[in-house]
């Protein structure tokens, strides 16, 4: 178990952090009247992608200016404990986030892309399907968020009706791909100055991915946080 000392900048607390949330659910559905959403109800773990923006929106809105992992981390887990629909993820397990891992894929994240596939149990099918996506994100980047969806729920779609993958390999790669999705909405769609999603906020919902969708999920945040913040720097 990791324990964080808090730091100079203190954690908001379950009030104020309430409140932030009331807020960001108003902004949300004004959104989601408009149609632009990047959601995919096809995909039954795409709970996991909302939950990543829902919890990125309350984070970016409290203008933090942590510089740590375990700052962020801290202040992440805060945010998420105060989300009743995170605990539906959990299964019953609420794991530590493992900050060594987010430092390493904040140092090499290609590497650390390749590396937990590689050590995942899915078979090879799936460990070459799940990396030719990840692959393939980084050739859709720069294009309109429209055309990325499209592309997005075609895989999962493919990956659905797919008979030679099991219930835990499509669990791994569409809660990845959710994450993905909603990222990539948050930065072309949102236009948030403060975020810009980066491969290494994939790769951590990736490698958490393979343990459950929380930790995909925070993972995640806590890695593409760091990676913005020493991108503005």
């Amino acid at each position: 178990m990791l324990i964080v000392s808090c730091t100079t900048d203190s954690i908001d607390n379950t009030e104020s952090i309430n409140g932030k949330v009331s807020s960001k659910k108003s902004e949300k559905l004004a959104r989601l009247m408009q149609n632009l959403t990047p959601e995919n109800p096809a995909n039954i773990y795409d709970l996991a992608g909302n939950l990543h923006n829902d919890i990125l929106d309350i984070y970016l809105a409290g203008n933090y200016q942590y510089t740590t992992i375990a700052q962020i981390s801290q202040q992440v887990e805060a945010i998420a404990a105060a989300n009743n629909d995170l605990m539906l993820l959990n299964l019953g397990t609420n794991l530590p986030i493992n900050l060594d891992i987010i430092q390493e894929t904040v140092n090499n994240p290609q590497a650390k892309l390749d590396e937990a596939i590689a050590n995942s149990t899915m078979t090879n099918l799936a460990k070459g399907s799940l990396s030719s996506f990840m692959n393939d994100v980084l050739l859709w980047e720069n294009d309109e968020y429209g055309a990325i969806y499209q592309s997005i729920i075609s895989y999962e779609s493919s990956v659905m009706t797919n008979p030679q993958f099991n219930n835990e390999e499509k669990r791994i790669i569409l809660t990845t791909s959710s994450i993905v999705r909603h990222s990539l909405y948050y930065a072309k769609e949102r236009k948030d100055e403060d975020w810009d999603s980066s491969v290494g906020n994939r790769v951590g919902g990736l490698s958490g991915a393979f343990n459950n969708s929380s930790i995909a999920i925070r993972r995640s945040l806590v890695t593409g946080i760091m990676i913005n913040n020493l991108v503005t720097e």
